[in-house]
């Protein structure tokens, strides 16, 4: 998986506590609720998780 270099050194800062709830995440990547409920269901509640994942959902779709 891809490292999220901004969230990671957030995370640093701030501890790996730091953890999105679904609205934010909905709001933070534009999301569908539906789409993102999948999402913060397999990866979340942490940042650099969401993060990660997003990376990884971006680099699947710029491959098809």
């Amino acid at each position: 998986m891809t490292r999220h270099i901004k969230y990671e050194r957030e995370a640093l800062l701030r501890g790996w506590d730091a953890v999105y709830d679904l609205e934010e995440f909905i709001r933070a990547y534009r999301l569908a609720p539906l789409a993102a409920r999948e999402i913060f269901a397999k990866a979340g509640p942490r940042r650099l998780d969401l993060a990660n994942a997003m990376d990884a959902r971006a680099m699947a779709a710029t491959h098809h």
